[in-house]
């Protein structure tokens, strides 16, 4: 192997890429001119639909978390000792969405590394 075509630029990517597409437990290669099994193709699909939802959940929780920080902010600054209460309770809400849904995203894209289909449930 040439040692040299690992100092362009994209070498590190591709490098990457590869390693990536190992571990999903792929192979590049040329397209096939024989379609993929349906069945493969429905379960792939629905355990990308699986994490695509449970990121848009992530991000959605971490937005939440976000908007009370936000209030709590608000509140500090000469709030009522209840203002303020509130703001926390509605931080720490937040704050455990967050971790519940990221660790569903992780046991999702978990399943998606390790092969299980649909990932797992937490």
């Amino acid at each position: 192997m040439n040692a040299k075509i690992l100092q362009v630029r994209w070498a590190g990517l591709a490098v990457a890429g590869a390693l990536f597409i190992g571990a999903l437990g792929g192979t590049p290669r040329l397209a096939a001119a024989t379609p993929t099994a349906p069945v493969a193709a429905v379960t792939a699909v629905h355990v990308e639909i699986a994490c695509a939802r449970e990121a848009l959940a992530y991000i959605l929780a971490w937005k939440k978390y976000l908007d009370a920080w936000n209030h709590y902010q608000l509140a500090l600054p000469g709030g009522t000792y209840d203002e303020i209460m509130d703001a926390v309770v509605l931080l720490d809400e937040a704050a455990v969405t967050v971790g519940t849904a990221g660790l569903r995203l992780i046991a999702c894209l978990g399943g998606l590394l390790g092969g299980a289909p649909g990932g797992g449930a937490v």
